[in-house]
């Protein structure tokens, strides 16, 4: 069993993904998602060690002139320094950490479909999955447009991969598995 399961891994993750648009989209996503969580994480831990963040929070607000009833904009904006305002340093560092944590993750991933690489698919996935709970969760507990989209990219991106790409499904000796293999010392046709 353990053989049969080396040999898969072996199999699986020597074979090359075809980049489609799918995939291309999903690469910048990750991408994206990375570089805003580094420079949100990097802001944080700044604001967090060089001032008194609640009474920051409450400068920001007089200086914005945050009232109610002004814009959807203001209103998020308002919300976001409401909440961190009432954070210690302590925990916005760990905010900040994880989110820098969670940035590099995105990034891994994204470097991996760069490159074209098996593994970062399944990691994509895993990932994606991991964080659906939560994601289901804060949309039950308090319901947005933003975190429904969210939500529902991220299982347009579970759903494709797992059909398109036939993740866990084929296996050595199958024939589309086979079809995507090169045969021994021929090199692999590029994909269209």
């Amino acid at each position: 069993m353990t053989k049969r399961l080396l040999e898969w891994v072996r199999w699986e993750f020597g074979r090359p993904i075809e980049v489609t648009l799918a995939i291309r989209l999903i690469t910048i996503e990750r991408f994206l998602k990375a570089a805003i969580l580094a420079v949100g994480g990097i802001v944080l831990l700044v604001m967090s060690s060089r001032s008194d963040l609640p009474r920051l929070a409450q400068q920001i607000q007089n200086q914005l002139n945050l009232s109610s009833g002004r814009g959807w904009w203001r209103h998020v904006v308002q919300s976001i320094l409401d909440r961190f305002g009432k954070l210690s340093n302590l925990q916005v560092d760990a905010i900040a950490i994880g989110a820098m944590l969670y940035g590099c993750l995105e990034a891994f991933e994204g470097i991996g479909l760069l490159l074209r690489r098996r593994w970062a698919e399944y990691l994509v996935l895993v990932a994606t999955i991991a964080f659906l709970p939560l994601e289901i969760g804060e949309l039950t507990h308090k319901p947005t447009v933003f975190k429904g989209a969210a939500l529902l990219v991220n299982l347009l991106i579970v759903g494709y991969l797992v059909w398109r790409k036939r993740l866990f499904l084929e296996r050595p000796g199958h024939a589309m598995a086979d079809k995507t293999l090169p045969e021994p010392g021929v090199a692999a046709k590029p994909s269209r």
